[in-house]
C-alpha cells in the first residue's frame, strides 16, 4: 500500500484547492456575462467569425452614434425652421395691409412688428443646442450671424441715399447678393458645409443647411425692408414707406413657399434617417444573437456547474482541515 507523506499530501490538496477555485472563478464570469470566459478555447483556437461579428459590432455602434446625431441636428433644425415660418407668416399678413390704412402711428407699429419678428428669426438662426451651433457649417463653435443690431446699422449705410423703392431693393439685393455685405460681415459661421454623417454601409446623411442659404437671405431681406421703412434717419417719403412695407409683406409670403420646400427636404431626410436606425438596429439584434450562438455560455449549465464544484470544494476544505488535526493519540 503507497503511503503519501503529509508534505506530498498538503502539495495535492492545494492543488486541487487552485484548480476548483479558478474553475469557479471561470464560471462567475460566464453566469454574469453570459459568454465563455475563453473564446479561444471554446471555438478550437479558430477566431475568424468572432473577430468578424465584433468588427460588424464595433461598426454599428458608430452608425449608431452618427445616426443620434443626425437625429438630434435635424430635428433640432426642423424646429427651428418650424418657427422662422411660423413667425414670418404671420407678419406677412400685417405688411400687406399697409396700403389699406396709410399712416405714420401704424406704419410705425407695422415696422415694429418687423423688427420684432427679424430679432425672433435672427436668435433662431443663431440657435445653440448642446454646445454647437445649427447652421454655422463646419464652425459649431461660433454663431452663425451677427446681433440684429449690427446688420440693421449695416443695411442702414447700404440704404443710404435710396429715395424710391426701387433704390431700395436694388440695394438690399446688393446686401444680400453673393458676396454682398450680408455674406461677407454679417455672416460669422463657416464656407464649408458639415461633412455627410455615414448612418450605414450605404446610406449617408448630409445635414448641411447654413445661415448664407437663400431661403433664409429671402425671409430677411423683406424683414429687414420692413424695420427700416421708417426709419428716421433714412427719411423715406410716406407714399415710399408704405410701397416698402406692403412689398416687404409680399415678398415675406413669397418667401414662405421656398420654406416649405426646405422643410420638406428635411423631413424627408429626417425619414431617411429613421429608416437607417431601425436597419441598423436590427442588423445588430441579428449580430449580436450570432456572437451569442457562437460564444455564449448556458448560464443554467454553468450555474449548477458552479454549485457542483463550490460543494466539492467545501468537501476539500473539510478534508483539508480534517487532515491537519491528524495525530497518534487522535488515532489510537
Amino acid at each position: 500500500m503507497e503511503v503519501v507523506g503529509d508534505m506530498s499530501r498538503a502539495l495535492v490538496l492545494r492543488n486541487n484547492q487552485v484548480r476548483l477555485r479558478e474553475e469557479m472563478d471561470l464560471l462567475a464570469i460566464e453566469i454574469s456575462t453570459g459568454f465563455k470566459k475563453d473564446p479561444g478555447q471554446h471555438l478550437d483556437g479558430d477566431l475568424t467569425g468572432l473577430l468578424a461579428i465584433d468588427r460588424t459590432l464595433e461598426r454599428l455602434d458608430s452608425f449608431r452614434v452618427n445616426v443620434t446625431e443626425a437625429t438630434f441636428l435635424t430635428s433640432s433644425m426642423q424646429t427651428t425652421l418650424d418657427e422662422i415660418q411660423t413667425r414670418s407668416e404671420t407678419v406677412s399678413q400685417t405688411l400687406i395691409s399697409a396700403e389699406l390704412t396709410p399712416n405714420g402711428p401704424l406704419l410705425a407699429t407695422m415696422s415694429e412688428d418687423a423688427e420684432n419678428a427679424l430679432g425672433q428669426i435672427i436668435n433662431g438662426m443663431n440657435r445653440s443646442v448642446a454646445g454647437r451651433f445649427l447652421f454655422s457649417g463646419t464652425a459649431t463653435d461660433r454663431r452663425p450671424v451677427q446681433v440684429m443690431s449690427d446688420i440693421l446699422n449695416d443695411a442702414r449705410t447700404a440704404l443710404a441715399g435710396s429715395v424710391t423703392l426701387a433704390d431700395v431693393d436694388t440695394a438690399l439685393d446688393t446686401f444680400f447678393g453673393a458676396g454682398g455685405q450680408f455674406e461677407t460681415v454679417n455672416y460669422e459661421g463657416s464656407n464649408t458645409g458639415l461633412a455627410p454623417m455615414r448612418l450605414s454601409e450605404t446610406e449617408t446623411a448630409n445635414v448641411d443647411i447654413r445661415a448664407t442659404d437663400p431661403v433664409f437671405r429671402e425671409v430677411l431681406k423683406p424683414l429687414i425692408m420692413a424695420t427700416l421703412a421708417t426709419d428716421s434717419s433714412l427719411g423715406f417719403s410716406q407714399n415710399v414707406q408704405v410701397e416698402m412695407l406692403a412689398k416687404s409683406g409680399r415678398d415675406l409670403l413669397g418667401a414662405q413657399q421656398n420654406v416649405v420646400e426646405l422643410r420638406a427636404g428635411l423631413g424627408a431626410l429626417q425619414a431617411r434617417i429613421e429608416e437607417s436606425e431601425t436597419r441598423n438596429a436590427a442588423e445588430r439584434m441579428a449580430t449580436a444573437k450570432a456572437r451569442v450562438d457562437l460564444v455564449g455560455a448556458d448560464q443554467y449549465e454553468s450555474a449548477s456547474r458552479y454549485e457542483s464544484i463550490r460543494a466539492q470544494l467545501e468537501s476539500l476544505y473539510a478534508i483539508t482541515v480534517r487532515s491537519q488535526r491528524l495525530s497518534l493519540a487522535e488515532f489510537l
